[in-house]
């Protein structure tokens, strides 16, 4: 078993990083405003999800700092070009200049020229890459990368396997994408609401011989709390929690649920213990165990996998 696994929360103001690290967060990520662009963002969320100043990404960097967090910059844009790169590289190096610990990129190309810039910063390789192969693992090992962010459509064998690699590997705990991220080609709008249900979980008229309502883009898997225990065998180094631009009282419980869950697998807790434990303090979680939206287990919607 891994000695311990980062507990990573998000955080999209000073208020928010404050709550998360005091519900027991271990590392905390964020993006920062940009205001040279007005519907292209640069952290993979929306605007609103974003850290609003640089004074402010500062004053979050300093409070982290003093009580031993870890602070990750996304720098994630799914493309770049060739004349966003100055703009691009002002906004890497006002992360670096804030005192950030490492930086968060989603395209091959802003990771080649991440590596060309030299910040001295560890570089982590987006979800958005859709890293499932060793073959990947050695490409952006190459490019700089000190830590894979796995994506959400994965079993724990298929993990395990890729940890076998010897970098450092992430994944996401609670909620995140239905489906493959980047890849559903469905329109988010800048303002758009990323709460969970538009439009990846609405239900959908379905034709075919059985005409059916039914919510056909829904492949999405909400919870990893059985699973820590294996995760921790395997070696797996930081757990995230999705949600920048979330209710932040909403990520702050779920964030002390798994910082317990986390603690419990480290003191010997088996998946039974955990989920006692979880159902006890918060009942609604049972809606998930019902509904087997477990990530990285073996149910129907991970079968559904191709």
């Amino acid at each position: 078993m891994g000695e311990t696994m980062n507990l990573m929360a998000p955080a999209d103001s000073f208020e928010t990083a404050r709550g998360v690290i005091e519900a027991g967060a271990d590392e905390i990520y964020l993006g920062l405003e940009n205001e040279n662009f007005v519907n292209l963002n640069l952290s993979g969320r929306g605007r609103g999800c974003n850290v609003p100043t640089l004074s402010e990404l500062a004053e979050i960097v300093e409070f982290a700092h003093e009580r031993g967090i870890l602070v990750d910059y996304t720098v994630n844009t799914p493309f770049l070009s060739d004349e966003l790169e100055e703009m691009f590289i002002s906004h890497v190096m006002a992360g670096v200049d804030a005192g950030v610990d490492a930086l968060i990129a989603g395209e091959l190309g802003a990771m080649q020229l991440i590596k060309e810039m030299d910040t001295g910063l560890p570089v982590h390789a987006s979800v958005l890459l859709n890293t499932f192969n060793y073959g990947q693992i050695e490409l952006l090992k190459r490019l700089g990368a000190s830590k894979i962010v796995l994506p959400f459509k994965m079993e724990l064998a298929e993990i395990r396997a890729l940890s076998e690699s010897g970098i450092d590997l992430e994944i996401f705990g609670q909620f995140g994408c239905s489906n493959i991220n980047g890849t559903c080609h469905l329109i988010h709008s800048a303002g758009e609401s990323i709460n969970l249900g538009l439009p990846c979980r609405s239900n959908y008229h379905v034709g075919g011989e059985v005409q059916r309502v039914h919510p056909i883009l829904d492949a999405g898997t909400d919870c990893s709390l059985c699973s820590i225990p294996d995760l921790l065998e395997i070696g797996v180094s930081a757990l995230k929690i999705v949600g920048r631009g979330m209710n932040p009282e909403m990520i702050r419980e779920i964030v002390q649920i798994y910082r317990r869950c986390i603690d419990l697998a480290l003191d010997g807790g088996d998946p039974g213990a955990i989920r006692e434990y979880v159902l006890t303090e918060e009942p609604f979680w049972q809606m998930l165990c019902e509904q087997r939206r477990c990530k990285y287990l073996e149910t129907p919607i991970t079968d559904s996998y191709v």
